[in-house]
């Protein structure tokens, strides 16, 4: 008995952290379409959303969103997974909904009313005036998986290619830390002729430009600096290729964290 609390207890924890992530001023989006096309693709995908009942020290469960009411500004959810939760669906009531299948977004509501819909038990919930969104999917960043780091070389138009590792990519870009150059300073603005890299088992040279540069540092003894580069028409497969190994990245993450 004493397993199963503290068992309990950790998965709060690992939700509450997550929902701490999740629910911040700067992933809040309140545009009416992009709502609406968010609440659209979870009902369509019939994905089980995790509930919080109350919002501090509440209650988690399952359920899954059946229906938008554009006309009343209201939402069905099916009942609650555990059933016995379901107790706890008082008008008025606090609720925390959120999906981590593909990109993770929540959203808060409170409950109207519960009903029969289409003959099954449901709960009519508010309309959320906001989504929160971890990541946008143009914006997905993820740590490369090679143990060293990735491997790059910047080849840059009158002066010396600079080596370094990429600490992060994404589909429009990358930061990487890169020996700094000896002959002329890298800036921000510049064009470089070509990005080199290794993903996935291909190699890559793609057009960038530096969006920023950081000091120069000498950690261990060698001059370095991070820098932010953007591509400049990328492959659309290798961009592909980053969203989906970024979306694999997430879920990964996010099943360790509720363990």
């Amino acid at each position: 008995m004493t397993t199963k609390i503290a068992k309990r207890e950790d998965t709060m924890f690992s939700n509450q952290s997550f929902l701490d992530q999740l629910f911040t001023e700067k992933n809040r989006q309140t545009g009416k379409g992009q709502i609406e096309r968010a609440l659209a693709e979870l009902i369509a995908s019939g994905e089980a959303l995790a509930v919080m009942v109350g919002r501090s020290g509440g209650v988690l469960a399952q359920a899954t969103l059946l229906h938008a009411e554009t006309d009343t500004a209201t939402l069905i959810l099916d009942e609650l997974m555990p059933e016995a939760e379901n107790t706890r669906l008082l008008c008025g009531e606090d609720l925390l909904l959120w999906s981590t299948s593909t990109l993770p977004l929540g959203f808060q509501s409170a409950v109207i009313e519960r009903l029969l819909w289409q003959r099954y038990g449901a709960v009519r919930i508010q309309w959320p005036d906001a989504l929160y969104h971890l990541q946008r999917r143009a914006a997905l960043r993820a740590v490369p998986a090679e143990a060293g780091g990735l491997a790059l070389s910047l080849q840059r138009h009158g002066a010396r290619s600079c080596d370094g590792l990429c600490v992060d990519l994404g589909a429009g870009g990358m930061r990487a830390r890169i020996h700094a150059p000896s002959d002329y300073p890298m800036t921000a603005g510049e064009t470089l002729a070509s990005v080199q890299f290794s993903f996935q088992g291909k190699v890559y040279r793609v057009g960038a430009q530096v969006r920023y540069v950081e000091p120069v540092g000498h950690p261990r003894g060698t001059a370095s600096q991070d820098i932010g580069l953007s591509f400049v028409q990328a492959p659309g497969a290798l961009q592909e290729q980053i969203i989906q190994y970024a979306l694999r990245c997430d879920r990964e993450h996010l099943r360790s964290a509720n363990r």
